[in-house]
């Protein structure tokens, strides 16, 4: 048996996630087992979608947690590592200069992930052995800044499309009706060419509501719609006190319930799986797949 021990950082437009991951290699067979993982709230998405650019302060926080994340995987004797960014730098105005700067303070170059490459990614996660042959998956990432949907068939090359709807942006009103419109339109084609679509859910907003709802994996779409109704009725005080979440995800996990629900709606699914995963997983099984270490 042999064991690597990767790390992925993922920058995103809510937090910056560090995942480290060991990959085992059984006589041919590969799993991945995760050692640790660490999630801080830098909400870079607030910058970007509201101001066009990430402002300094924030650039600086990030550079610092870029050090720690690296001093811990180095602790943790991390063979071989890659860092991540999506919509919250994309968009940015200054992407390149922030890239430029953590490269020159940290000596940690950032890949900032096209659309496609970040639907790619998410979509290594499904392994079609483990879920049926015979099945169609649509797996969509609600992050802070897009809505990332990657349509897997075995035997077929991936379908992957991208949607500026996410939670920090819609806290910010940036979610256009075009956008929707481009959504809806999209998804309902997706419903109309395939049938048994099994749905699945990835990102740290659903991963989070399957631990509301006590990780039984599934969340049937009338127990997420009474949930969205009672939640309607709080402050985030009170959403924290009663889902015993954080403050950041207080703040977020409305506007992800909300596209949730009218992505089931158009697919016309009863139910979202969610076996726990996100674009770190994707990272590392792609950093093993390249051997780039």
């Amino acid at each position: 048996m042999k064991i690597k021990r990767l790390g992925a950082i993922d920058i995103g437009s809510n937090s910056v996630k560090l995942l480290i991951s060991d990959v085992i290699d059984s006589n041919g067979k590969i799993s991945y087992k995760t050692s640790s993982f660490t999630r801080v709230p830098l909400l870079l998405g607030e910058d970007t979608f509201s101001l066009g650019y990430v402002s300094e302060e924030r650039i600086i926080k990030l550079s610092q947690l870029i050090k720690t994340f690296v001093s811990l995987m180095q602790i943790n004797e991390v063979e071989s590592w890659k860092i991540c960014a999506t919509s919250a730098l994309r968009e940015a105005n200054n992407a390149e200069q922030i890239v430029d700067y953590i490269q020159n303070d940290t000596g940690q170059y950032i890949n900032i992930l096209p659309t496609a490459e970040e639907a790619r990614l998410i979509g290594l996660n499904i392994d079609n052995v483990k879920f049926g042959d015979n099945r169609i998956f649509v797996i969509a990432d609600v992050g802070g800044g897009c809505t990332e949907i990657t349509i897997l068939k075995k035997g077929y090359s991936p379908v992957y499309n991208s949607f500026n709807l996410g939670t920090i942006r819609s806290l910010e009103r940036k979610d256009e009706l075009t956008e929707w419109n481009r959504f809806e339109e999209w998804i309902s084609t997706v419903r109309n060419g395939y049938k048994e679509l099994t749905l699945i859910g990835s990102g740290g907003n659903i991963n989070k509501l399957n631990s509301i709802f006590r990780k039984r994996g599934k969340i049937k779409k009338h127990d997420l719609k009474r949930y969205y109704t009672h939640l309607k009725e709080m402050n985030y005080e009170g959403i924290i006190l009663d889902s015993d979440i954080g403050l950041n995800r207080a703040v977020v996990i409305m506007p992800a319930i909300r596209i949730y629900l009218h992505l089931m709606k158009i697919l016309k699914r009863e139910e979202i799986e969610i076996p726990v995963i996100g674009l770190a997983d994707g990272i590392i099984i792609d950093l093993y797949n390249s051997r780039n270490f």
